[in-house]
């Protein structure tokens, strides 16, 4: 463990210090007394975080964000992969994007820049879609990587970005 910040009687002290545990998790905030006291953030390896108010090392009260920025809701209004309703990720939601495919990897921002689509082409997230042909190729070598189903050629042609930080309407 590390601890970067202010101590008093040799016990962590601080409104904006820093602890970090063995596997990476860092907690960023106010300690008090040697221990989590008032707010902060408890950043996790995977990715995401807890964003809370503590009190004596304890959790008064919070939120978990996941490394998508989508916020954990307890109780029966989650309804984030239950199955029955929307399985995009939190930025696809906000940026009303269609879902990745199933084992598709949701990249936040191009590889190489921005990407620059030619008329009749919308970003598809996973590449873009040509309404020449409903097809969806690679941003990054054009090549082929499936056909757009019927769904997706109304929702590119209706709502989906221009080019890849531009939405439409």
């Amino acid at each position: 463990c590390s601890y970067s910040g202010s101590c008093s009687y040799g016990k962590m002290e601080d409104e904006a210090g820093v602890y970090t545990y063995p596997d990476g998790s860092k907690f960023v905030g106010s300690l008090k007394n040697g221990a989590f006291h008032g707010s902060g953030k408890l950043f996790l390896p995977g990715g995401g975080w807890f964003d809370g108010v503590w009190e004596k090392g304890a959790t008064v009260s919070g939120k978990y964000v996941f490394e998508d920025e989508l916020e954990f809701k307890e109780g029966d209004d989650w309804d984030y992969c239950d199955g029955k309703n929307d399985r995009r990720f939190a930025k696809e939601v906000q940026e009303n994007r269609l879902a990745s495919p199933s084992g598709g990897v949701y990249r936040n921002k191009p590889l190489a820049g921005d990407v620059k689509l030619k008329d009749g082409c919308f970003d598809a997230g996973i590449g873009y879609f040509d309404s020449r042909d409903d097809g969806i190729y690679s941003f990054e070598n054009n090549k082929f990587i499936r056909e757009a189903t019927e769904e997706e050629v109304e929702f590119f042609t209706n709502s989906a970005s221009t080019s890849y930080n531009t939405a439409k309407g």
